[in-house]
């Protein structure tokens, strides 16, 4: 599994994003995603949430009950799952 250690000065809204999953909260983890605007970085934050909500998913079920219609959040779920072999 991938490691999960970010540097918060070389990226701090990635950073930010996983202390917050680690407190069950999920608005960072949509900032993180709503700031990727390339294709590679959005895949970076994509399999990077989904490797946090394997090891604590709870902020990601509270992102889905708050927005189950969000993109991001969904994005992120499938990519767990895929993470997880479903």
């Amino acid at each position: 599994m991938q490691d999960l250690q970010v540097d918060p000065e070389k990226d701090p809204v990635l950073a930010r994003a996983l202390v917050g999953t680690l407190r069950d909260e999920w608005r960072p983890a949509a900032d993180a995603m709503r700031s990727a605007h390339e294709w590679e970085r959005r895949a970076y934050i994509t399999l990077t949430l989904a490797t946090a909500a394997m090891r604590r998913v709870e902020w990601l079920r509270n992102w889905l009950k708050a927005r189950p219609d969000d993109r991001d959040a969904v994005a992120v779920h499938h990519a767990m799952e895929s993470l997880d072999g479903r």
